[in-house]
């Protein structure tokens, strides 16, 4: 049993229950998953995250990395604060971080969350750990690797729930393991055109290019629309007027800048858990 000091107003559960990765359930305090094949089990406990399951201090390096435990989020916050709208949010929603997660599994992960719900996904995503990742440790299973989903039969895929998104998974695995596509290239790219490159792979829609820019490459100017980010917009900044994804997207750049993705965070975990406010 390890403690990772944490700097407040970092909240773990709300962090991990704010729809930007999919393997983890989370209770009160407390939330359970698996990070690099081993089942770890993590508790928020004052200005610490006490962690069972790993121990080694690379990994344990790495689960902070990922947890994005150093960021300035009392810095972001106090930003965000001047916003009408997330100034009555902020009590609710304060705490969220964005996560650091690895490309490959963020890619694959979105692509299957595409018009689904997230106990599907999570479904899904299980599935495909369990058929096809590596054996980790404790019953653990590591995400597959590009070349595990190019060689998975049709069968083996529909086993996991994927429906029509199965050729999507086969082709953008095939593109990244025969080395078409590199998964470090939309790091090294501005925020439009890492996002240009993102949306010519099969099955990667403006939405899914955007969570994965802000979830796994770091583009904090990423605004990822869905139902409920576009309700939210809609309801609190436009009076109720229907408006274009793309006039929202817009919209969130002239209004947070750098932080339009830490503003979607919060939107949308607050017209989920406070619909009525």
């Amino acid at each position: 049993m390890r403690t990772l000091p944490v700097r407040p107003p970092y909240n773990l559960v709300r962090t991990l229950s704010c729809g930007q990765a999919f393997g983890w359930r989370v209770d009160g305090c407390m939330a359970d998953g698996i990070f690099s094949g081993r089942r770890v089990h993590l508790r928020q406990v004052g200005d610490g995250i006490v962690v069972e399951g790993i121990t080694e201090r690379a990994a344990l390096r790495s689960l902070r990395h990922y947890l994005n435990l150093d960021e300035d989020l009392a810095g972001v916050e106090d930003h965000l604060r001047s916003d009408r709208v997330l100034r009555r949010a902020l009590p609710y929603t304060t705490g969220i971080a964005l996560l650091h997660q690895d490309p490959w599994e963020c890619l694959i992960s979105f692509i299957v969350s595409a018009f689904n719900n997230i106990p599907k996904i999570e479904l899904s995503v299980g599935r495909l750990m369990e058929r096809f990742g590596e054996p980790g440790v404790d019953r653990g299973s590591r995400f597959p690797l590009p070349e595990a989903l190019e060689s998975a039969s049709v069968r083996g895929l529909r086993a996991c729930a994927l429906g029509y998104r199965a050729r999507y998974v086969t082709a953008v695995a095939r593109l990244v393991a025969s080395g078409k596509f590199d998964l470090e290239r939309p790091q090294l790219l501005p925020y439009p055109e890492a996002r240009r490159l993102l949306l010519t792979l099969p099955g990667v829609g403006e939405k899914v290019a955007d969570c994965v820019l802000l979830f796994a490459y770091g583009k904090r100017e990423a605004f990822p629309v869905d139902v409920w980010v576009k309700r939210a917009v809609e309801r609190w900044y436009f009076r109720g007027r229907a408006v274009s994804n793309g006039q929202i997207r817009r919209f969130a750049s002239d209004r947070f800048g750098e932080d339009a993705g830490y503003a979607q965070q919060h939107l949308f975990h607050y017209v989920r858990t406070r619909p009525r406010s």
